[in-house]
């Protein structure tokens, strides 16, 4: 078991949630995905000094990877704001409503003027090279299990866009998601275990459901930011499945704490600092048998070779979810490649066994020394020269820098972004914030709120999965059907029909309406809603679907009641009562059939 007080745990989190706003942040665009993207503009970003004249270093690591950006996009997702032709529309009111609304909740303190501001960012997800940002409101906290978690910030912003597909020296992105309405909200370092920073991020996945927000898969992300004692702070971008998050923090944990190992045992082994270089070696490998650097050379490509003095053994060693060779290899990943290769490995299987012997014969590797290489066209060099850094940071500790959630662990991405990222938005005025009108904004119950008042006519298990659910709004337009037979419906029949593979999308409200109305009306029997709910996602027609399944008289279903009763003479009152279900196949109330059935027997 894990003493994470021990190791002086501290967990952040920053929750990023779309808001349905009805248009984009700064443009009348409609928030929709499009199904196709007829059209595509390519560019390359540059660096820009912040409003303290600094550049960024996370920008300039950006540049220097010398990337190729192409954005795909259709005009009714996208209009000429988010392709930065044209200067940006005032702030969505809507939007803007909303984060006052959550900022008050949180009983955080709201600025008197709004400002937006230009957060730089040249990964390309920013046609702009540059994401609106606008801070609404400090210093709120949050109520936990453990006690009360500081809210450090929440802010209005846009959503960047989405990566399709990346190569070498390219990454394509489309555009329908770019300036999406988000608010951002920051808690502080209180979170001393993994189990607390899920509670935290589900506490507040509920609170923000209380709002119009945009639901489904990539509508919300947790970045989690970790440090422990002697390590360093580490943001974690992108995890979006909640119940992972303690294995993601707790992983995180494991992968700092063997980076200390490793400045351990390099201490030990005598290193006290690296002055090797990456050096040129593609004439050792003219005659390889390893194909794919064959194909590499031929094609005028390079190989580079780094020697690591005393670093002998450790890329074999557990960081984490992985080992510190697939540590290192990330960081040339971030320049397109797909790793490197170095002598802790089974040379054979690559076939370059005798190419490492003469490698380490020229580089004169001695016992407790590792050689690595790394092949490609572009950038080899500048890549390798980031895997020499990282290794020199060996004998620090653990670097601080940006990483992306990656299976159940992270891997980097970038350094982390520094205080020169942010100068001030000329194109849209600052935004006074009345006290009166914020005071008088009308805020929803929460879902625990909700929660309790539905655990009066539902049991406690089915009010806390509903709260959950993606079909909650739903459950809310639909309840006063009876609460029991929706909720019923959107947790158990929906999600059996999709686990069985049935287009549930195809069930619209329409349909919804007709059929709770009529089980209200006692026209059809709640048992046939599964098999109603089947056939129309199976496309059949709402009417003819109705037309099959509405209840039987009385007199229809006491005259199926006396023919399976004579025909099954001997069979018990449950066998009985099962086929006279099964031969009307929903069209009658269970209560009513086994009424019906006990006295045909009697």
């Amino acid at each position: 078991m894990t003493d994470y007080k021990a190791l002086g745990l501290r967990a952040g989190l920053e929750i990023h949630k779309q808001l349905d706003a009805g248009h984009k942040l700064f443009c009348r665009c409609p928030i929709k995905k499009s199904e196709d993207f007829p059209l595509s503009i390519t560019r390359r970003l540059r660096p820009a000094a912040g409003e303290l004249d600094v550049v960024d270093p996370a920008a300039i690591y950006e540049f220097l990877r010398n990337k190729k950006f192409v954005y795909k996009h259709n005009p009714e997702s996208t209009c000429l704001i988010e392709l930065d032709e044209k200067p940006p529309d005032p702030v969505n009111p809507a939007a803007l409503e909303t984060v006052l609304k959550i900022s008050r909740m949180l009983g955080a303190q709201i600025v008197d003027e709004v400002h937006v501001m230009r957060k730089t960012i040249i990964d390309g997800s920013s046609v702009s090279g540059f994401q609106r940002t606008a801070l609404i409101a400090m210093n709120g906290s949050l109520e936990t299990s453990f006690g009360e978690v500081g809210i450090r910030t929440i802010s209005l912003e846009e959503d960047s866009a989405t990566a399709l597909q990346k190569g070498h020296d390219f990454i394509e992105y489309r555009l329908d998601r770019l300036g999406v309405p988000l608010v951002e909200i920051a808690t502080s370092a209180e979170m001393h275990t993994p189990q607390q920073a899920k509670e935290v991020a589900e506490s507040l996945g509920m609170l923000l459901r209380s709002f119009p927000v945009v639901r489904g898969i990539g509508s919300i992300r947790q970045d989690v930011n970790v440090s422990i004692e002697s390590g360093a702070r580490v943001e974690i971008k992108g995890f979006q499945e909640l119940e992972k998050i303690p294995q993601l923090v707790e992983n995180e944990v494991k992968r700092q704490t063997a980076l200390l190992e490793i400045k351990e045992e390099l201490h030990r082994r005598g290193l006290k600092e690296l002055k090797e270089k990456p050096k040129d070696v593609t004439a050792l490998f003219r005659d390889t048998r390893a194909s794919f650097i064959e194909r590499i050379i031929a094609s005028n490509g390079r190989v580079f070779a780094l020697k690591l003095p005393k670093f002998a053994g450790l890329l074999r060693k557990g960081c984490g979810d992985r080992t510190f060779g697939k540590e290192l290899a990330a960081y040339a990943e971030a320049y397109g490649f797909g790793g490197i290769i170095h002598s802790d490995e089974d040379l054979n299987k690559y076939k370059l066994t005798q190419d490492f012997a003469r490698l380490k014969k020229e580089l004169k590797i001695q016992e407790q020394d590792l050689v690595l290489i790394l092949a490609g066209h572009d950038n080899v060099e500048k890549a390798m020269n980031t895997i020499l850094e990282r290794a020199r940071h060996c004998l620090i500790g653990v670097p601080e820098e940006t990483r992306v959630a990656d299976g159940m662990g992270s891997k980097y991405t970038r350094p982390l972004p520094g205080s020169g990222r942010l100068y001030p938005e000329s194109d849209i005025p600052a935004i006074r914030i009345d006290k009166n009108y914020v005071a008088k904004l009308k805020l929803p119950k929460t879902l625990k709120e909700i929660k309790e008042e539905l655990s009066e006519e539902l049991t406690e298990e089915l009010a806390k999965q509903l709260v959950r659910s993606r079909y909650f709004p739903l459950f809310e337009e639909f309840k006063n059907f009876g609460p029991r037979i929706v909720a019923t419906t959107f947790l158990s029949t929906f999600t059996d029909l999709r686990r069985r593979g049935f287009p549930i999308e195809k069930i619209t409200r329409d349909h919804l309406f007709k059929v709770f109305s009529l089980v209200q009306k006692g026209k059809f029997s709640k048992t046939a809603l599964p098999q109603i709910f089947e056939q129309l996602a199976s496309g059949v027609d709402v009417d003819e679907v109705i037309s099959k399944f509405e209840t039987l008289s009385k007199e229809e279903i006491e005259k199926a009641v006396k023919s399976i009763v004579a025909k099954n003479t001997g069979k018990s009152e449950s066998v009985i009562i099962g086929l006279v279900m099964q031969q009307l196949r929903g069209r009658a109330d269970g209560r009513l059939v086994a009424e019906l059935v006990r006295r045909e027997m009697k």
